[in-house]
């Protein structure tokens, strides 16, 4: 219990809310200064213009530290019992927040290279050969050409929500620069392992919007792919599995 007068409002990302504010908490194994980055990162994407709660600091609660920032009164965007119909509206809406995203250079922004840290996870992955590892850390060399785009990191339908007159993002703590594609492709991936057709018209609006070649961002897709591919549930690793050694025996 955090503290009676604030309203568990997540159990997913345990936020609380206390009057017009909210707050993220996070484990006892992140200090002030973890907290104090993860709440600059989500100052940087509000002070660009994107549609981000306003961050006001850190502040400790029984021991843990807590990302304060505004408490916005509404519902998830999307989820998994969304109808194929209003799934199709909202992944529109959701390209163009992405490519709203991407479109912003982050190279003052100070953070971590998204290509960098997807190859390290992929390294460090218990599921894929050393020789799958090899070729797809190839394809990150040879695609990553030194963009500096803000990437959200973690864009899904899941981190925007909706007040019912605005949309916003939310959940930053993954911020990296780099190639915008990269970005746009690992929302395209989390779609597609459940509605692959759904996901093939995120793809062409997030294109469309960004003008951007589908060959292009198909070219990410083993990459993102074999980063996924540490998920811990079994049957959507073995998918993901299935589609990264199709690309490797081609």
């Amino acid at each position: 219990m955090i503290r009676q007068n604030y309203e568990l409002i997540s159990d997913w990302r345990e936020i609380y809310r206390n009057g017009d504010k909210a707050y993220k908490m996070y484990s006892t194994d992140k200090s002030f200064e973890d907290v104090t980055e993860k709440a600059r990162i989500h100052a940087l994407a509000y002070n660009a213009g994107l549609p981000v709660p306003a961050v006001y600091g850190v502040k400790e609660l029984n021991g843990r530290f807590a990302l304060v920032m505004d408490y916005i009164e509404s519902e998830p965007f999307m989820n998994e019992n969304t109808s194929e119909s209003e799934r199709i509206k909202s992944l529109k809406i959701m390209a163009e927040l992405q490519s709203r995203i991407n479109a912003i250079n982050a190279e003052s922004f100070g953070l971590p290279k998204y290509a960098v840290y997807l190859s390290n996870e992929i390294e460090q992955s218990p599921y894929l050969s050393t020789q799958v590892k090899s070729k797809v850390l190839e394809l990150v060399t040879r695609l990553d050409t030194g963009k500096t785009n803000l990437c959200h990191g973690d864009f899904h339908g899941g981190n925007v929500i909706f007040d019912g007159k605005k949309h916003w993002i939310i959940d930053w703590d993954g911020a990296y620069m780099g190639d915008p594609i990269a970005d746009a492709c690992m929302m395209y991936f989390y779609e597609k392992r459940y509605m692959p057709h759904t996901a093939e018209i995120y793809m062409q609006e997030y294109c469309n919007t960004s003008k951007i070649k589908q060959e292009d961002f198909l070219a990410w897709q083993p990459v993102i792919a074999a980063y996924q591919a540490n998920i811990k549930t079994e049957d959507q690793r073995n998918y993901i599995l299935s589609v990264i050694n199709e690309w490797y025996n081609e």
